[in-house]
């Protein structure tokens, strides 16, 4: 595989993860978005087939060891968030009957706003990863790069 082309996989890679946080994002404001474009699980996200993919090729190069981490915590903010909007409202029924719904649902949403910054840095330490990796990529010679393949 030539430079050209582990590059092209990557950046591909990249956007994927880009788009995955504006539908967590448009998630968290209420928008509909379909369930299978925020996957869950970080192995089944366009990123995570790739990263557990084709990039496995990569994972000699210092770069890409430093991008498992945080994109598996995305995940689990991510999982934390979704759950936090789409749990069963599980409060005893006195406290339905006493408290307010809407007061409710806005603990909820300000929880889910809380977790989604957090989501947000882990995003920008990937896509800072993801840069790193792409100049370690490009500062190699394209035999080494093709000895990987």
């Amino acid at each position: 595989m030539t430079k050209k082309e582990i590059l092209t996989q990557l950046r591909a890679a990249k956007t994927a993860h880009i788009q995955w946080r504006s539908y967590a994002q448009a998630l968290i404001s209420g928008l509909p978005v379909e369930q299978d474009h925020v996957p869950v699980v970080h192995t089944t996200c366009k990123f995570g087939k790739w990263y557990y993919g084709p990039g496995q090729s990569l994972s000699s190069l210092s770069g890409y060891e430093a991008i498992e981490t945080p994109h598996e915590i995305l995940h689990q903010l991510y999982m934390k968030i979704f759950k936090i909007l789409f749990a069963e409202d599980d409060r005893s029924t006195l406290t339905k009957i006493f408290s307010s719904k809407s007061k409710f649902n806005k603990k909820r949403q300000e929880e889910a706003d809380a977790i989604m910054q957090n989501l947000l840095a882990v995003s920008r330490t990937l896509l800072e990863s993801i840069a790193l990796l792409e100049q370690e990529i490009l500062s190699m010679p394209e035999e080494e790069l093709a000895a990987l393949y």
